[in-house]
């Protein structure tokens, strides 16, 4: 079952809550919530600062105005002050309300006792002949402010009970001790007291618009809290839901490719963003994945070729003996049945060694000192034994490696009768040391190898055109052997032109010295 079978399988809800989107649209909505949250608080923390800030400042205002009447030794019963939401009561030192604003009148004094309060500025209940218009101000709070002031000896403080004209609407420029009562209207009857000693002037001034104004606020983000967090998820959800239909492309895509049309690539989106470098490499790894592929057809087409070709000869002449048994050199049949299986084993070798590297197991386990040298003197007096060419082995020092002797040894011999099979008449082996590498050059006076083939003679079963014929070529595994080989020793392997300029190939190998 594949993998969209699999999540198929699962509830709409399910695959939603488990998506890129809800995932993107979760978090954005919890990170702006947070934000919001915070910034709610902040707002409303510093609004009711202010409020409180202001509220405290208005009240003071009126409470200096009736101080400069206090001072002045001349008020009046009632009070006068302009705001009816502001009440101020004048005691005496006996706790007494000698003289107060027309919305608590009457009332007594808003202090226990005439020295109990320990602040200039404190929160108390609202007095209920200050409830105007809301029934609700019962719960609310008032801020008190309070001060006392006392007349200098001799002096007493006149308190009538009459109406004054006197409005106490005093701005922040003016002066409250420059503020003088009008004149008594004649008609009414005036009665006045007189006291003297130390006052207390006590200025109330209700919360509740300051409660009010918080509680809008709070409703209005309570409102617009949940709002803006739903336009934001919706904002993610779509912009991710657009931004991930490059990505539901591409899957679909490549879902719909398989072993059989790994030629097939990806769009690429005209954006370039990360979907696109996305889409970039997996065309990268289709390539790889269409190369490997065409690579592994080569190969086990090759390997059938090369395996076929000993087994068709063995069988040939075993049928050939069997038809005419009385005329079959059995001796030489056997040889040559001994030949060609020899030859098809060396090609399973073959096969296994680079099986093995392509798999990544290693192939190196045995690291022992290795005298190169030694092991190239000893290949080319096999060559010379031959009799086929003439060897040259002037150019050999002495060089030291760590590696398998076993593999190293592969590695000079494959060298070895590759030069032998394409020269005319000379094979030229050099061995010195450079710079931390031991350097191995193998020359031939043989035809060559173009440039453009190069790096292509070191593929499996890359034989050139003048050794496809099964006798004068190998099975086209030994270069790809030697660069596997040199490889998993560290080192590198690569042909050129003889430095002289003559005609024939050079092959050059490095390998990592003591």
């Amino acid at each position: 079952m594949s993998a969209q079978q699999d999540q198929g399988s699962y509830p709409w809800f399910h695959r939603w809550l488990y998506s890129v989107r809800f995932k993107i649209a979760l978090a954005s909505v919890l990170v702006v919530g947070v934000a919001l949250f915070a910034a709610s608080r902040v707002l409303l923390t510093t609004l009711n600062s202010q409020l409180h800030s202001s509220i405290i400042n208005q009240t003071r205002t009126q409470e200096a105005a009736v101080l400069s009447l206090v001072e002045s030794g001349a008020i009046s019963n009632p009070l006068p002050l302009p705001r009816s939401e502001i009440g101020v009561q004048v005691l005496n030192s006996n706790n007494q309300v000698i003289a107060a604003t027309a919305n608590i009148a009457g009332q007594p004094s808003v202090l226990a006792t005439f020295g109990s309060s320990s602040s200039e500025v404190s929160f108390i209940p609202v007095p209920k002949s200050m409830l105007l218009s809301d029934p609700d101000e019962s719960d609310r709070r008032a801020v008190m402010v309070t001060s006392v002031v006392g007349l200098p000896s001799g002096i007493n403080l006149t308190v009538s009970n009459e109406p004054s004209g006197l409005t106490l609407n005093l701005s922040p420029s003016q002066d409250s001790k420059s503020v003088q009562p009008s004149s008594v209207k004649a008609s009414q009857k005036v009665v006045t007291k007189s006291y003297h000693s130390v006052f207390r002037v006590v200025a109330l001034e209700s919360m509740a618009t300051v409660d009010q104004s918080v509680l809008t606020v709070v409703k209005v983000i309570s409102i617009a809290f949940p709002l803006l967090l739903g336009v934001v998820a919706l904002l993610v959800i779509l912009l991710t839901a657009r931004s991930l239909k490059p990505v539901e492309r591409i899957s679909r895509e490549v879902e719909a490719i398989t072993g059989s049309n790994l030629h097939n690539r990806i769009s690429v989106p005209p954006a370039r963003d990360e979907i696109a470098e996305l889409a970039v490499t997996m065309n990268q790894m289709l390539q790889r994945l269409d190369d490997s592929a065409e690579r592994s057809k080569r190969f086990v087409a090759d390997a059938s070729h090369e395996l076929r070709s000993p087994l068709s000869v063995i069988q040939t002449e075993l049928e050939v003996g069997l038809l005419h048994p009385e005329a079959t050199d059995w001796q030489r049949t056997a040889t040559d049945a001994l030949e060609e299986s020899r030859r098809m084993q060396r090609i399973v070798e073959d096969l296994l060694l680079l099986a093995r590297a392509d798999s990544g197991k290693v192939l190196v386990h045995t690291l022992l000192p290795v005298d190169l040298d030694d092991m190239v003197l000893g290949e080319a007096s096999r060559l010379r034994e031959s009799g086929n060419v003439a060897v040259d082995t002037r150019a050999v020092s002495g060089g030291r490696v760590m590696g398998d002797p076993h593999l190293l040894l592969r590695v000079v011999r494959n060298l070895s009768n590759n030069a032998a099979r394409h020269a005319q008449q000379r094979v030229t082996f050099a061995l010195h040391k450079e710079g931390g590498f031991v350097q191995l050059d193998v020359a031939d006076d043989g035809k060559g190898v173009p440039e453009e083939l190069r790096e292509k003679i070191f593929e499996r079963f890359t034989r050139l055109d003048e050794a496809r014929s099964r006798d004068d070529g190998g099975s086209g595994l030994g270069l790809s052997i030697v660069r596997t080989i040199v490889d998993a020793h560290g080192g590198s392997v690569e042909v050129l032109g003889n430095p002289d300029g003559s005609r024939g190939a050079r092959f050059v190998v490095k390998i990592p010295t003591l």
